[in-house]
């Protein structure tokens, strides 16, 4: 199956809730969408005499990442989901952003398991697993864990992350074996807190000051089990590491990664352009890369694919990349009924 849809809530959604983004993706006949986690921010404050008796997960408009007994106590657990709240507790929270909606995920995921739409979530844009015993490396670590506690309550199917920036004068080696082991030890924790973990996407990046060109993602997927490759194509363009003109172009990418994939493989599909020494994502009808190579690709062989616009117009593109598709596959189904025919 070939699915499509676009990164965070549609453009064109009236409300701004993932309950509203999920309804209004089936509702423009897409079957996936990317949920964006933004924001990180810690907050603290006492339990309320109305929340006492509520278990952490039930407290609206906030999502509780820790509870801790007494206010000199600064660990965070986010582990503490089920955790019943008592007088005199102290709540670490996230608020703002899709957190304020965390109380209704597991209504999320089965209204998009009832609409039939692939969730995903990928987690904040500054995230670095590329060194040890670093300030933004355990952040980051964090961060990870408060998006898969997220992918869980929803049933997710996959956490998307970047490994981060390089720091001046790393050694590549050593980057690439604090990446495996900071992955081990997220991968260790997704398994222990959940029966079905979500797989970690790990996206390529574009950029010589980041860890993550394709070839660099699938080495870390080799050593890390639960980890698949997320095909960014126009950070591949960008890098310029392929051509990306004709369908063969796309055949040997997804063939580089086709061991890697258990079941779907998962692409992130917009224009692109380079300005300078620098590149922006674009609409899909501009820039330097083409969707219709992908797409006699995908029709020669059909695997299965859920394909992300991430381009400035969302579900505009995620639906125009459907439309292409569907005109490509329906003229080639009419070539092939012809040549019967005759």
């Amino acid at each position: 199956m070939i699915r499509f849809g676009p990164s965070g809530i549609p453009l064109s959604c009236k409300g701004r809730t993932l309950l509203d983004g999920v309804m209004d993706v089936h509702k423009l006949g897409l079957t996936a969408m990317e949920v964006q986690f933004l924001r990180t921010n810690v907050s603290r404050r006492p339990v309320t005499e109305d929340e006492v008796g509520l278990i952490s997960k039930e407290v609206e408009g906030k999502f509780i990442i820790g509870v801790n007994r007494s206010p000199d106590d600064n660990n965070l657990f986010v582990e503490d989901l089920d955790k019943e709240l008592e007088v005199g507790d102290v709540l670490n929270f996230l608020a703002g952003g899709i957190s304020e909606e965390f109380y209704r995920f597991d209504l999320v995921g089965q209204v998009a398991r009832e609409l039939d739409t692939f969730l995903t979530i990928h987690t904040p844009y500054y995230m670095k697993f590329t060194s040890k015993d670093d300030d933004l490396v355990n952040k980051s670590k964090l961060a990870f864990k408060y998006s898969a506690v997220m992918a869980g309550e929803m049933r997710a199917n996959i956490v998307v992350t970047h490994l981060g920036l390089l720091d001046e004068g790393n050694d590549i080696e050593k980057v690439r074996e604090d990446v495996i082991d900071n992955l081990r030890g997220l991968r260790d924790w997704m398994n222990k807190h959940y029966k079905d973990a979500p797989l970690i996407g790990l996206e390529n990046q574009a950029g010589d000051d980041a860890y993550g060109s394709l070839d660099e993602i699938l080495e870390v997927c080799k050593k890390v089990s639960g980890t698949i490759p997320v095909i960014n194509f126009p950070h591949i363009k960008a890098r310029g590491e392929y051509e990306l003109e004709d369908p063969e172009d796309f055949e040997m990418i997804f063939d580089k990664c086709k061991r890697f994939v258990p079941n779907s493989y998962y692409v992130n599909f917009s224009g692109m352009e380079i300005r300078r020494d620098n590149y922006r994502l674009t609409p899909i009808k501009r820039g330097e890369l083409n969707f219709e190579p992908m797409v006699d690709y995908l029709i020669d062989e059909y695997p299965d694919v859920t394909i992300i616009s991430n381009s400035p117009l969302k579900e505009h593109d995620a639906m125009y990349m459907k439309v292409i598709f569907e005109r490509i596959y329906a003229r080639e189904i009419a070539k092939e009924l012809r040549r019967k025919n005759k």
